[in-house]
């Protein structure tokens, strides 16, 4: 048994915090849309999308083709945003016929999605502008102004009805200001050309709580809601707790060998409890270190050495109480070391700290 459970009376009360801040943002009252990635940010992307329009939140937004059409097939009909360009006919074929709101982010993709909407026969497709002021990797670079202005001059049957950027670091406060600046520079001009660019939005969940100034008309939430952020804030609920139980109960003797690679043998006799869980799951999955700047390769350095002076063994928690995870981690098991209690026996539940996002797809998210 294995399954993510996610307490529905957290995610409403996070759920009700960002739309809290939110409305206080301005007189207008922030849009929220919710990103729902990567399988709802791991929460299950059609019971996740559900529970957030229960509790009017009603503008999704996603990254994969596949993702939008899933929500459509689960008979959800609120607007679905495609954050990311597509030019694979196909594919935009399907998002067209789904009425999916879609992102352009150059004149080659415009040209795309007019030819097919001509070739479909639809009346109108949706289409935010993505400008790129700083990450590199979809949109109009942001000093491009003309190639922007030709969107709205060419545009026939695509209707222009938002621009976004996207922060890349938005714990940089000089940095995220910059872009921030470029963004709303490019927004005037396309005002200033006498044009409108519809409901215009750049936070992500650590800007929109870091900086109230770059709220806009919308806000994309995500991590945020999950009580999962960089910045404090009172009242979140950190969501989804990973759940097995206990498989099997064995005393090992003294100098046993445990589990692959030869690498740990018992000191004693030593009790030991099996967990059908392990790294394919998700349990221990570290994030990978793709920051290669001395800086950051020398802080990676130093957090290891502290490493050295504490304990930061693998742990479950079992009836209330933790226990190491002994020998190396499988792929679909953990041995746990229960030695000296005796109160532990088969079909006892084990809490292991997996994050949702981190959490095998394939694994079943519970709502309670």
């Amino acid at each position: 048994m294995k399954k993510l459970e996610i307490n529905k009376n957290d995610l409403k009360n996070n759920i009700d915090i960002i739309k809290n801040i939110a409305s206080a943002s301005n007189s207008n009252k922030t849009k929220i849309i919710a990103v729902v990635k990567a399988n709802g940010i791991g929460l299950d992307l059609i019971k996740y999308s559900k529970f957030l329009i229960e509790n009017e939140i009603t503008t999704l937004a996603v990254a994969q083709t596949e993702e939008a059409i899933r929500l459509r097939n689960a008979d959800i009909k609120e607007e679905i945003i495609m954050l990311s360009p597509i030019t694979q006919k196909k594919e935009l074929q399907l998002l067209i016929e789904n009425d999916i709101t879609l992102t352009i982010g150059s004149l080659y993709e415009l040209e795309l999605v007019e030819d097919l909407i001509e070739k479909l026969e639809k009346e109108e497709v949706r289409a935010h502008i993505k400008i790129d002021t700083g990450f590199a990797r979809y949109g109009f670079l942001y000093n491009n102004l003309q190639d922007v202005i030709t969107v709205f001059e060419t545009a026939k049957k695509v209707k222009i009805v938002g621009m976004f950027t996207h922060f890349s670091n938005p714990n940089n406060k000089k940095w995220t200001n910059l872009q921030f600046s470029r963004f709303m520079e490019c927004i005037q001009n396309v005002k200033e050309a006498g044009y409108n660019p519809g409901i215009v939005h750049a936070s992500e969940s650590t800007a929109f709580l870091k900086y109230p100034e770059m709220r806009l008309d919308a806000v994309r939430i995500g991590s945020a809601f999950q009580g999962r952020t960089l910045v404090k804030v009172d009242g979140l609920k950190k969501l989804g707790n990973f759940k097995s139980s206990v498989t099997e109960i064995k005393t090992l003797p003294k100098g046993y060998n445990i589990s692959y690679g030869n690498i740990y043998k018992t000191k004693k006799i030593t009790q030991v409890a099996i967990v059908p869980v392990g790294y394919a799951d998700g349990f221990n999955k570290d994030r990978l270190r793709d920051d290669f700047t001395l800086k950051n390769n020398l802080i990676s350095v130093g957090m290891e050495i502290k490493k050295i002076f504490k304990d930061n063994s693998l742990k479950v928690k079992i009836n209330n109480s933790y226990y190491k995870v002994i020998g190396r981690l499988g792929m679909y098991h953990s041995i746990i070391d229960i030695t000296g209690n005796q109160d532990i026996k088969i079909g006892d539940e084990v809490t292991l700290n997996i994050t949702p996002l981190q959490a095998n797809n394939e694994i079943r998210r519970e709502y309670i």
